[in-house]
């Protein structure tokens, strides 16, 4: 009984001399393993957090990479992320997870959504392999720099983690700055594959476009976790919206190809934007790290008297230091989906 007794005490000395202590916003101390080779993302966007700060650390997705709304293009990513295993999700409309398939893949750490809806019983599922968690927010546009320099940190990369987050803290002041005393435009944001799913102006589907100075159409409670609201056209068309975002292509495409859409103030205006997505989407579906650049893309949209920048130049810049990837000119034209 003794020699067990030691052994244990061994075991947990053992450990704690290969964990660190960070410090969450809130002041409260986090404790973390050394020397993170591989970490897990429980929700999309945590696992796309984690693409920004070192791919190469990921231990697999949550869905298949390539998708409606999901580009995936090989000139955009690293091998290593195209070649990933599907892990899954707890959040349905893919893989349901396995944790047994988690633990086969040995994360040293697993990242979890703060704003998740099913935190609560992500937590109490994922306690069960005995690997170690951080909880970070994502949901606000204001809580990315901290998500980024945080996570940078937990997973051995707070250089770079802090990098992304001086950036992404300097766009969204600056979007904000410009945005004061700006009447909100109203907007659609079309969904599904015949436009008519959509989401509730609370919903964090519509954070991005909220923020950009957007005031979302279709008030209501969300009513299930995955969102995707269902309307009826009459119902759009007595919201008669000044813009419609287009979720994806096929959105997009059914929305100038149906007569019936003819009928929009925003139709008619040519009003209509397709979200761009190489290699992931830029606003939603998952909320990713790509919405800083998502949001100057749909603030010089709906406030392009108020956000004069230059958005093939901030591309660039996105690209490169979040992706890693140099863009030329033709390819920010085909990532706005524009022709010659």
């Amino acid at each position: 009984m003794q020699t067990i007794s030691k052994l244990i005490l061994l075991l947990i000395l053992t450990l704690s001399s290969h964990a660190k202590i960070l410090k969450d916003r809130a002041g409260v101390d986090v404790e973390v393993p050394q020397n993170i080779q591989k970490a897990f993302g429980s929700s999309p966007p945590m696992n796309y957090l984690l693409y920004a700060l070192n791919p190469k650390k990921m231990s697999g997705l949550n869905f298949k990479a390539k998708n409606n709304n999901n580009d995936a293009s090989e000139e955009f990513l690293s091998k290593e992320f195209l070649s990933l295993d599907v892990i899954g999700s707890f959040h349905g409309g893919g893989q349901s997870i396995n944790l047994e398939t988690i633990i086969k893949h040995r994360p040293d750490l697993i990242l979890l959504w703060e704003d998740d809806l099913l935190v609560e019983r992500v937590k109490s599922e994922i306690e069960k392999t005995k690997i170690a968690t951080i909880t970070l927010p994502f949901r606000k546009i204001e809580d990315m720099p901290y998500a980024f320099s945080f996570a940078g940190e937990a997973i051995d990369e707070k250089p770079r983690g802090d990098l992304l987050a001086s950036y992404a803290s300097k766009v969204i002041e600056e979007v904000s700055e410009s945005l004061k005393g700006a009447e909100p435009i109203k907007y659609y944001y079309a969904e599904g594959v015949d436009g008519l799913s959509t989401e509730c102006h609370i919903s964090f589907h519509v954070e991005a476009l909220n923020f950009a100075g957007g005031d979302n159409v279709h008030r209501c409670q969300q009513g299930a976790v995955l969102g995707l609201e269902r309307i009826s056209f009459e119902t759009l068309l007595s919201y008669d919206p000044e813009i419609i975002i287009a979720q994806n292509e096929l959105v997009y495409k059914n929305i100038f190809s149906n007569p019936i859409w003819k009928h929009l103030k925003a139709v008619k205006a040519n009003r209509v934007y397709l979200v761009p997505n190489k290699p992931f989407n830029w606003i939603d579906r998952p909320p990713s790290f790509m919405r800083i650049i998502g949001i100057q893309w749909l603030t010089k949209i709906f406030h392009p008297e108020l956000y004069k920048i230059d958005l093939a130049q901030r591309i660039k810049e996105f690209y490169s230091l979040y992706l890693n990837v140099e863009l030329s000119e033709e390819q920010i034209k085909q990532i706005l989906g524009e022709k010659n």
